[in-house]
């Protein structure tokens, strides 16, 4: 099977993970040990390498993104990113149109955050977006993010959100759900709520491993309905629209439900899948896709090169070599049976925002296996907690 030229779609994400070191070790990261202990990094020289071969490709399209992201990048320090920020500029300026825009994101645990850091996100707040890993209070936060001592990290991470207030300095949060989380709901919602003036949105994700074997539980499901109840409710009774706190994830989900047709075409599995619309750049210059800040470690031999769904390294090949590649045809051909497999059987399937094929190979050791798990909890569940919620009020409505 040959990609055709329209299954690719413009990139619209660089994720560059421009060194996996990370100085805390959260037990639920997807990273290695070995690999979060690496110091190795991209060089600038080979950065300006990478960012020409893609500025000056076909794949580009009048916007891009680029987030620091997979490790923690605060590591490099300011100059590094000064350095970088300047030099992507330049190349931008020689291969693309003068309206082509380049955006940064950089994706950190919070805790490095310094004056010095908040000058530079300050000098270039017109193009950089800071997003803090946070999973609430302490007592929430502190067991799994915790540092290479096993010492807590929650200080350490709220003083550097401190330190972006003090500044003046909008930034995301996103918070991990552990199953300590699942019995504050309250608690939970009151203290992002807390940060709802200084941050420009909120999205929090699932952790996966509901046991100490790393068995993701049905049992969880009611657990997880009842938490996302709560916290619509609480949403609920701050009516004021300056008072609400800006959640992605339900966000997301009304937009799926209630766009146009073709806008829900763009917010389906099958497109959030399409090739280059996103790419990761490890430091050695392996290039995958599909999911964004997807790495070597997850499914490492699930195509027996030990190599998971990496599809080329740009140091030593183009964009158009890597977009040849016969393991990205089958890469491609393996997601679109997934995908058809769930669309002819799920009745969530217009619902799901995708990213569970690599989920459903681990647990049955196929691609065109349906249900799992994770699909139960994460997008039935999740999907039965907003519908329910919406209906009530219509029903409520409909009484007045």
């Amino acid at each position: 099977m040959v990609i055709q030229a329209e299954q690719f779609q413009p990139i619209e994400l660089v994720v560059v993970q421009a060194t996996a070191f990370c100085n805390l070790n959260c037990r639920y990261c997807y990273l290695s040990e070995e690999t979060r202990k690496t110091k190795d990094k991209i060089s600038l020289p080979l950065l300006s390498t990478f960012f020409s071969k893609i500025l000056s490709s076909k794949y580009i399209g009048n916007r891009l993104i680029v987030s620091w992201h997979s490790g923690e990048p605060l590591v490099l320090g300011v100059r590094y990113y000064e350095a970088a920020i300047e030099m992507i500029s330049q190349l931008k300026e020689q291969f693309c149109d003068p309206d082509f825009e380049i955006l940064y994101d950089i994706q950190t645990n919070g805790t490095l955050i310094d004056e010095n850091w908040c000058a530079f996100f300050k000098k270039h707040e017109d193009i950089i977006t800071i997003g803090i890993s946070c999973d609430g209070p302490g007592y929430m936060h502190d067991v799994y993010r915790k540092d290479w001592r096993e010492s807590g990290t929650f200080e350490k991470t709220k003083r550097g959100m401190e330190l972006l207030i003090e500044n003046n300095i909008k930034f995301s949060l996103i918070a991990v759900i552990s199953p300590r989380t699942l019995d504050y709901p309250d608690e939970f919602f009151d203290f992002f709520y807390f940060y709802r003036s200084d941050i420009s949105e909120f999205r929090f994700n699932l952790l996966d491993e509901f046991s100490e074997s790393g068995a993701f539980s049905y049992n969880n499901s009611q657990k997880y309905y009842a938490f996302l109840k709560a916290i619509l409710d609480r949403i609920e009774s701050s009516s004021l629209e300056h008072e609400l706190l800006n959640i992605k994830n339900f966000s997301y989900f009304y937009d799926r439900l209630f766009s146009s047709s073709d806008e829900r075409l763009k917010q389906t599995a099958h497109y959030m899948s399409l090739p280059f619309r996103a790419i990761n750049i490890a430091t050695n210059g392996d290039i995958s896709t599909f999911y964004a800040g997807l790495s070597i470690d997850e499914c490492a031999d699930v195509y027996g090169d030990n190599a998971g769904l990496v599809i080329g390294n740009l140091k030593d090949q183009s964009l158009d070599d890597i977009a040849e590649s016969p393991k990205l045809s089958r890469i491609v051909q393996d997601f679109q049976r997934s995908h058809s497999v769930c669309q002819d059987v799920c009745p969530y399937f217009e619902l799901c925002p995708g990213g569970y094929n690599l989920i459903k190979f681990k647990r049955h050791g196929t691609f065109e296996a349906a249900e799992t798990p994770e699909c139960i909890v994460q997008v039935q569940t999740f999907s039965n907690a907003l519908m329910d919620h919406i209906n009530d009020h219509i029903k409520v409505a409909s009484q007045d």
